[in-house]
């Protein structure tokens, strides 16, 4: 299915793992990457009720939101469909008030955080009402090493909750899956090409199983490649339409 239209979309890929990666590039790097193209990376940590994880795996999880422009969470796995919910929304939001506010430093000179009272709630709201309308492309890098084992199901029925969520978006909202590592011993798999359908997301990720390490970096370069490889326009293709409307809010 299509989700272009003339007000451009928001892409996003969301990484989630309990665990520090151990294979391929770093994942870091392939984060930073992604966001020079116009995808926003964030990251959701699965971590256990009496234990954060160590040191290298919180700078890790941090580090990919980061380099990819995006939102880092940490989550007990209970919590883990609200989350991503959360995430999603906050995401368009954060990449709207980015242009917003470019767009505002070239029309009027100054950004968002120099508005006087009045003219920033004028454009919160606009942002606010924007961002419930562009469409939005979200592809899930799962997880699915061996430490996910007990975590799996939790984390499917998340997806298909957030997929849910999604669809009472005015805007058209599409997912994508991804699992690290692989089917029959690949690094990483796509699991579930873009869809908007509960269904068949069902279909495609339910035989999803767990086992082996955890190559975060090439998951992410994989949902950007798949990300691309849609060829619709690049995220500040919206820009265009902003300027009247931020010009219409802010006098």
């Amino acid at each position: 299915m299509s989700v272009r239209n003339n007000n451009g979309e928001i892409k996003q890929i969301i990484v989630i793992t309990d665990g520090k990666s151990n294979i391929g590039v770093n994942p870091v790097e392939a984060a930073a990457k992604a966001f020079k193209t116009g995808i926003v990376v964030s990251s959701i940590a699965i971590i256990d009720k009496d234990n954060m994880g160590d040191e290298k795996d919180i700078e890790e999880v941090e580090g990919i939101a980061k380099a990819g422009g995006g939102l880092c969470e940490y989550t007990h796995l209970e919590n883990l469909g609200a989350t991503m919910q959360l995430m999603t929304q906050k995401t368009a939001q954060k990449t709207i008030e980015q242009i917003v506010s470019r767009q505002l430093k070239s029309i009027v000179g100054v950004d968002m955080n120099n508005l006087e009272p009045q003219s920033r709630f004028k454009i919160v709201d606009f942002i606010e009402k924007y961002g419930d309308s562009i469409n939005l492309k979200c592809i899930i890098a799962l997880d699915t090493s061996g430490s996910m084992k007990y975590k799996l199901n939790t984390a499917k029925n998340s997806l298909y909750d957030l997929l849910a969520n999604l669809q009472c978006r005015k805007g058209q909202s599409s997912i994508a899956v991804i699992s690290y590592p692989g089917n029959k011993n690949e690094l990483c798999s796509t699991i579930c090409s873009f869809t908007d359908n509960i269904d068949i997301l069902k279909s495609k990720v339910e035989d999803i199983k767990s086992g082996g390490g955890t190559p975060t970096g090439p998951a992410i370069e994989m949902a950007c490649e798949l990300m691309l490889t849609e060829r619709y326009e690049l995220l500040d293709m919206g820009v265009k339409e902003l300027p009247n409307e931020i010009e219409r809010y802010y006098v």
